[in-house]
């Protein structure tokens, strides 16, 4: 399901709320895991070329240790898209925070009014513009 998918049957300015906490709790969530996912490609990069680097200086054969440096190669250019792709997880949280922050100062005041009103609101087509 998509945002737009999730925020269609969002009819209230309440249940729009709630849909947009969501939203962004999980923006949040996945940023999150794919900045621990960097970090760990990172480490085994670096784990991968200590490991050609000491059985060079162990003396094993040039093929082996060539394949775990290609390895560490291959992962540290993983983590550069990785990091890529962190950079664009953050910019899309951000972006979530701007929409429910937007949201709840273009509409608040709107629902606290109707929340604290005396009177019931009239249906919608009350308030359509003609």
């Amino acid at each position: 399901m998509t945002a737009t998918e999730s925020l269609k049957d969002a009819a209230t300015y309440a249940a729009l709320r709630v849909k947009l906490a969501w939203l962004t709790h999980q923006v949040h969530a996945h940023a999150e895991t794919v900045t621990k996912l960097t970090s760990d490609v990172d480490e085994t990069a670096e784990q991968m070329q200590d490991a050609s680097e000491t059985m060079k200086a162990l003396a094993v054969d040039a093929a082996t240790t060539a394949e775990f440096a290609d390895a560490a190669l291959t992962m540290t250019g993983a983590k550069e898209a990785a990091g890529a792709y962190t950079s664009a997880a953050d910019s899309a949280a951000a972006a979530a925070d701007d929409a429910k922050s937007t949201t709840e100062s273009d509409h608040g005041g709107i629902a606290d009014a109707v929340d604290s009103s005396p009177v019931e609101m009239a249906e919608a087509a009350f308030y359509t513009q003609q």
